[in-house]
């Protein structure tokens, strides 16, 4: 395992979608799926979250709970974790919510994004932007950046894009996996895993290592086999 543990953390449907063919489309949220976010972003320094993802959601995940609040204090951590969003063309409107929430925020973009922008003088007022490419992010370059700012455990919360390049870069080491009871289907809606996708042969495996079952959703964790 690297210096920094990274852990995937998505609900999908039983047909693995982790969104309608509409992405904002209202859903009602599901309190124990939301509670055991909560929890495994509570164990988080950085949350990395996909600019795709924001841009549906709005806004990042903030922790409430005040046992896991006061868990993250002893432990020496802030009272939320870094928010970091992927955003190769850093194409971010300036009226997220995100970009007032009440966190550190960080930016992965490229050179060609900040050059591009015509936001990057307000958004760098907002956020950190940090430039890992010319025109594709290097993600050895984003896990050297964060060893040295002292980042342990990272959860990645999506999308499938975001997934997919770090599962490219062999930086995944376990999955959290919530299978929601319904069907959404459409041939255009998100999956867990975009991307160009991998020949069977040289598909990652995963090993189950836990499940839990609430009612009728399913709590599957898994280690990536490296």
């Amino acid at each position: 395992m690297s210096a920094i543990q990274t852990t995937v953390v998505l609900a999908m449907t039983a047909d693995g979608k982790i969104s309608a063919v509409d992405p904002k489309a209202p859903r009602e949220s599901d309190p124990d799926d939301q509670a055991h976010v909560e929890y495994q972003v509570s164990l988080a320094d950085l949350i990395l979250v996909g600019a795709g993802t924001i841009r549906a959601e709005g806004g990042t995940f903030a922790i409430r709970n005040p046992e896991l609040l006061a868990a993250r204090e002893v432990r020496g951590q802030p009272p939320q974790p870094i928010t970091c969003v992927v955003s190769g063309s850093l194409d971010l409107s300036l009226d997220l919510p995100f970009l007032s929430q009440d966190i550190e925020r960080w930016i992965f973009t490229t050179r060609a994004g900040l050059e591009r922008s015509s936001d990057t003088t307000t958004l760098q007022k907002q956020a950190e932007l940090i430039d890992l490419g010319d025109t594709d992010l290097d993600w050895d370059r984003a896990y050297t950046l964060m060893v040295e700012r002292g980042i342990h455990k990272i959860v990645a919360l999506g999308g499938g894009s975001l997934t997919a390049a770090l599962l490219q870069a062999g930086r995944i080491d376990d999955w959290w996996l919530t299978i929601w009871p319904v069907i959404y289907g459409g041939k255009h809606a998100a999956t867990p895993v975009e991307g160009e996708g991998f020949i069977p042969n040289v598909a990652p495996h995963l090993q189950l290592v836990e499940t839990r079952q609430i009612g009728s959703e399913l709590f599957l964790h898994y280690r990536t086999l490296k």
